[in-house]
């Protein structure tokens, strides 16, 4: 991760000069006296933040955090802004990424400093409102300058470790696509030989039921094979244009029985427009395949399927809306992770396949759910070619 950066030629393009920083230093003895209370007013604005509290819990923590930000507000008027001073605001950055606060509330804070800051500093230079002018804006450029610094310090770590996961979940992929191998041809074998087996065993029901649960677990073990070699190594996208609204429509047709046995109501609505769309048809099938299956297995209780299709300018979106029981928001955010899922028999790669296969084709997929209410997924794919 860098270390530094080129704090000069910062301070040179936001207009930072000589004299900000000696109008700055000026500051000092203010600073050195109100840090305290001005932090402590800081904190108060923070607590009745409700996303903040949880960072906030811990009372040690906050108390290094508080002494931290009274030096920090003290350097501010330190009169020197150089690499070193640059090197503090990269470590602040550093801090933020790992006591995990977004970027979002970190800028905002530096907002609330110059809430805080700007009255003590017209009370200082009272009796020249012009210098206090400049010195307003002498403050707002350097606090502008820290953002710019810590941003880099975070946006570096999130980016190390999202090459970090991404390699290894490149070397988890190839493990498995090895094993997967590896697993299958003898997978094949047993299979055989059972059925072979089960065939010779009438005789004896029970031996029967016997064979009968292993096939089952056999299948089980191939369809987690089939996955692992799907996200491993994903086929190639062979686009052309298709029709949409039958391929949903065979696929519908497949699930009428157990929806019907279920209490599911199946219901459509294609939008104009969305009829012809040009991807891969055997791998949005096998897209469509897993969204259905998770919309039906999520309605144990009964409920209602929508599929729906509508266009927009440049994109086709395609929906499937389960009213089942929702998902929590803890697992909402998991729910691409490879390998987790909350089924007792799912193998924890059909989203993260059908995401891979929707980016492939230059699309996107949101999974959007509220507890006791629903899932929807919506895929979003662009528009290659006008539909009908």
């Amino acid at each position: 991760m860098r270390q530094t950066v080129d704090f000069g030629e910062r301070k040179r393009f936001s207009g930072f000069t000589d004299e900000d920083s000696a109008l700055l230093a000026e500051l000092r003895p203010v600073l050195e006296r109100e840090a305290g209370g001005i932090v402590e007013r800081f904190y108060d604005n923070l607590n009745g933040i409700a996303e903040l509290r949880p960072l906030l819990a811990d009372r040690a923590t906050v108390r290094r955090l508080k002494s931290a930000q009274k030096r920090y507000l003290v350097s501010l008027a330190g009169g020197t802004y150089d690499a070193a001073y640059a090197a503090t605001r990269l470590r602040i950055g550093q801090v933020h990424e790992r006591i995990g606060l977004e970027p979002q509330w970190f800028i905002g804070s530096y907002g609330l400093h110059v809430e805080l800051l700007l009255p003590h500093l017209y009370a200082h230079f009272a009796g020249d409102g012009a210098k206090a002018a400049r010195a307003s804006g002498a403050l707002i450029k350097l606090l502008l300058l820290d953002v710019q610094v810590a941003l880099d310090a975070y946006w570096e770590i999130r980016h190390r470790r999202e090459l970090e996961r991404s390699e290894q979940l490149a070397a988890v992929g190839e493990l498995a696509a090895s094993i997967a191998h590896e697993v299958r041809n003898p997978l094949a074998g047993m299979k055989g030989a059972l059925e072979i087996l089960r065939t010779d065993l009438l005789v004896k029901p029970r031996n029967r039921e016997i064979v009968d649960e292993l096939l089952g677990q056999i299948a089980r073990l191939e369809n987690l094979v089939r996955d692992l070699l799907t996200f491993a190594r994903p086929s190639a996208v062979s686009p052309r244009p298709f029709d949409l609204h039958e391929v949903l429509d065979r696929l519908l047709r497949m699930y009428e029985d157990q929806a019907e046995a279920a209490r599911i109501t199946i219901e459509r609505s294609y939008g104009p427009g969305t009829a012809r769309i040009t991807a891969d048809p055997q791998q949005m099938e096998q897209v469509f395949f897993n969204l259905l299956q998770n919309a039906i297995q999520a309605m144990e209780d009964g409920g209602t399927l929508t599929v729906t299709t509508a266009a927009d300018a440049g994109e086709i979106a395609i929906s499937f809306r389960d009213t089942g029981p929702g998902v929590a928001p803890a697992n909402l955010a998991r729910v691409f992770q490879p390998f987790f899922t909350t089924k007792h028999r799912g193998s924890g790669l059909g989203l993260p396949i059908v995401k891979k296969i929707v980016e492939a084709h230059g699309g996107s997929i949101a999974i959007d759910s509220t507890e006791g209410r629903g899932t929807a997924a919506t895929l979003r794919l662009p528009r290659l070619d006008e539909g009908s």
